[in-house]
């Protein structure tokens, strides 16, 4: 499972080489993640091929993602 960073729960924060320190700048790299994307993360290993596969259709679909060769 994935474990979420915020200032919520400062608590769970754990300094490592892959975590930006407390009240560092959010960007990209350490955003919190959406609960419907989180959720979709931590199903993805378990999810049907054909569902994995719907899934990035879709996102392809609206632009967000470009198809691979």
């Amino acid at each position: 499972m994935i474990q979420r960073v915020s200032a919520e729960n400062p608590e769970k924060n754990a300094h490592s080489e892959n975590r930006a320190a407390a009240g560092a700048a959010v960007d990209s790299e350490n955003a919190e993640i959406d609960a419907d994307l989180q959720a979709i993360i931590e199903r993805w290993a378990d999810l049907p091929e054909a569902v994995k596969a719907g899934i990035v259709a879709m996102v392809r679909a609206a632009g967000g993602y470009p198809k691979r060769h």
